[in-house]
């Protein structure tokens, strides 16, 4: 996978260095769930990702019946992004359905 920088909300992510960044400079330090989990995010933008497509996006296996792990390194990254992840605004759940990301994503050189 080439390089690439994204830069969403107070955000900026390269993929190159695996490195989030905030437009206070300070990098945010992820771990491989986590950054896996927001390039398949970040690459598709207001997409709604059901648990299955997102484990398959980022480990390629399959859900078990009751597999809560997508919803744990979502919220672990909610914390990390989000202002009040109490109030999430940038990875939205939609009941029933999966997860979205919703803010504009645009790539940056």
């Amino acid at each position: 996978m080439a390089a690439r920088r994204y830069a969403f909300d107070r955000w900026i992510l390269d993929t190159g260095r695996r490195e989030l960044t905030g437009d206070d400079g300070i990098a945010v330090v992820l771990s491989t769930a986590e950054f896996r989990l927001l390039i398949a995010l970040v690459e598709r933008p207001r997409l709604v990702l059901t648990r299955d497509q997102l484990l398959d996006l980022t480990s390629g296996r399959n859900t078990q019946p009751f597999d809560r792990s997508i919803d744990n390194q979502i919220s672990r990254l909610r914390r990390k992004v989000e202002r009040d992840p109490a109030d999430p605004q940038l990875i939205k759940t939609i009941w029933g359905d999966g997860y979205q990301f919703t803010p504009d994503v645009r790539e940056v050189p």
